[in-house]
């Protein structure tokens, strides 16, 4: 099994029907140490199990390098992180401010000549001039545990971007005795983000720039999973600690995990490049209307990208400038595709709640209306909160209107109207598209359907092949021997069908189960 699996497997224990959310944080975490981390935030309510599902799997990390916070504002996460002071000794180059300046203040104390104390006066001055708190993201994963102000997400968008490697940023505080003190900061490489959050920030990210910097993922919210939770804590609130370990998770699988993850960061922080034969093809499948879909881009590709590079060994590889390089497999690509969503504009437990709550409310019980523009059947959220307290539901009729109704309606699932009985009240239906079916809670950014083997071969010509014959690189196989790019292309293409034949097998597999209702 491949590290990504026995995460799943060992971590699954604990966290029940999360197998894809546990590989996608897991992908995230590790990106830290690529130089080009991603971000990924977790939209679900509170209770689902956000926090729980993150602060587990960060505790296989080396804590030096997981920052997790609850609420943080702009300056508070600038000045808490704040490591050392440094100063600019020449265009872009920073230096400790102890190791740049000390020389130059001893060097001062021991001369006499009046000339040269001036000279170096003013180097320091200048040093002093340019000093900064060095606030250091690099290798850094912040988990962030709880919603925050949208002004925090403001003040990262540049270092989320991963536009510039030091940025420069000033602060103005109030100081005790009431005046006004600036401070200086360089912000210096760009951390993974994991952000927990149970409310959506989309009505104030007008402009979607906020929205396109995460990978946006929801949880799993079924009976099958609160069943698990329910009876693992029954077993966990049973057994004393070390019969919990002997049953269902001991300290030793975890700490096994851990070594295995610190040798892959070493790996990944040595060298995170890979070769993919199927990026061209997969950014010729993008919609180009809107430019967040090269942000969306990237988010996929970083997914590749990781993904590659924790199973590095059992990958084919190229050998150039004495480095080598693993090479993606259709594996990496379908499992980052199905990991990388849709970025939606109304959180998935919503469009959940619509599918499985709302929508079959107004079409089992919805009262015909006769509107102006015809017919509809509807529903008041009065007559929804009573059919919904049926189902033990506590919801009340204001929190259902504000938090579920509105937002499907803002985002087209359901249409409002005005009462013709009753002028004071609404009445919802369900938009004319969801009728006859339920909407899409979660879906890929692109179709890899049509991605074939011509696009790796078009690849491999264009990019592999002239260097190969020419002696400028090697290529090996999974086993690490020398082989031949026609090699390389019956490897890759063998992949391909085994992996297409495997994912039939399981994609019928799981459709017996459910139409013989084991799934």
């Amino acid at each position: 099994m491949t590290l990504l699996e026995d995460i799943v497997k060992i971590c699954g224990k604990e966290i029940k029907e999360e197998d894809a959310n546990i590989k996608q944080i897991i992908l995230t975490f590790l990106s830290a140490f690529t130089g080009n981390p991603q971000n990924t935030r977790i939209l679900a309510p509170s209770g689902e199990g956000k926090t729980y599902l993150v602060t587990q799997l960060s505790k296989l990390f080396p804590e030096g390098h997981v920052i997790t916070l609850a609420k943080a504002t702009p300056q508070s996460l600038k000045y808490n992180l704040n490591s050392k002071r440094i100063v600019e000794n020449g265009p872009g180059n920073w230096q400790d401010y102890d190791i740049a300046v000390k020389p130059l203040e001893e060097q001062l104390s021991k001369t006499k000549n009046k000339e040269e104390q001036q000279t170096i006066t003013e180097q320091i001055r200048e040093l002093q001039n340019t000093a900064c708190d060095l606030v250091d993201f690099t290798n850094k994963i912040i988990i962030l545990v709880d919603s925050q102000s949208f002004e925090l997400f403001e003040s990262l968008k540049t270092t989320m971007s991963h536009d510039q490697q030091n940025l420069k940023s000033f602060s103005v505080n109030k100081s005790k005795s009431g005046t006004m003190k600036g401070q200086k900061f360089i912000i210096r490489g760009f951390p993974a983000i994991v952000y927990c959050s149970a409310k959506d920030e989309q009505r104030r990210d007008e402009t979607n720039e906020i929205n396109t910097r995460f990978n946006t993922i929801s949880l799993n919210a079924s009976s099958k999973k609160y069943r698990k939770m329910l009876q693992l804590e029954g077993i966990r609130a049973s057994l004393p600690n070390s019969i919990y370990q002997e049953e269902i998770l001991s300290d030793e699988e975890i700490e096994l995990l851990k070594e295995r993850i610190n040798e892959i960061i070493e790996e990944i922080k040595e060298s995170n490049e890979i070769v993919n034969p199927y990026g061209i093809g997969l950014a010729n499948l993008f919609k180009d209307d809107a430019g967040f879909r090269t942000r969306q881009l990237k988010i996929l590709n970083n997914n590749i990208r990781v993904h590659t590079l924790i199973d590095f060994k059992n990958r084919p590889k190229i050998v150039y400038d004495d480095q080598k390089i693993p090479i993606a497999t259709r594996l990496d690509i379908d499992e980052a595709c199905n990991l990388t969503k849709e970025s939606r504009e109304i959180q998935p437990y919503k469009i959940k709640v619509f599918n499985d709550v709302i929508r079959p409310a107004i079409l089992q019980n919805g009262i015909e209306k006769n509107l102006v523009s015809g017919t509809v059947k509807g529903l008041t959220a009065s007559e929804i909160v009573e059919i919904l307290a049926k189902k033990d539901s506590t919801t009340d009729r204001q929190r259902l209107q504000e938090t579920i109704l509105r937002p499907l309606v803002d985002h087209g699932f359901l249409e409002k109207f005005l009462d013709p009985d009753n002028r004071t009240r609404d009445i919802y239906t369900i938009s004319l598209r969801y009728i006859d079916n339920e909407a899409s809670v979660e879906s890929t950014l692109i179709d890899i359907s049509t991605l074939d083997e011509s696009c790796i071969e078009s690849f491999v010509n264009d990019y592999i092949k002239q260097r190969f014959d020419k002696g400028q690189l090697t290529i090996e196989d999974q086993k690490g021997n020398s082989i031949s790019v026609e090699d390389l292309l019956t490897i890759l293409h063998t992949i391909d069908v085994k992996h297409a034949q495997n994912t039939h097998k399981l994609d019928n597999s799981e459709m017996s189960k459910d139409i013989e209702g084991g799934g």
